[in-house]
């Protein structure tokens, strides 16, 4: 189940206290950065929550 990103929380990655950890975290490729916002890739995504777990503005949530 992908996840997906509130970008009024989120603030970009200019705007991350972690500087983008998400995507720095994510071993499969499903979060990447395009001009300075974080994209998901869902096909890439495995489920391990650790975006979830590390956001520092508690942005990204699975999909209901």
């Amino acid at each position: 189940m992908p996840v997906i990103i509130d970008t009024e929380k989120c603030g970009k990655i200019e705007n991350c206290p972690g500087e983008g950890l998400c995507i720095k975290l994510c071993e499969e490729d499903a979060l990447i950065e395009e001009a300075g916002d974080v994209v998901i890739v869902s096909e890439n995504c495995n489920d391990c929550e650790l975006c979830i777990m590390n956001c520092p503005n508690q942005a990204i949530s699975k999909v209901d």
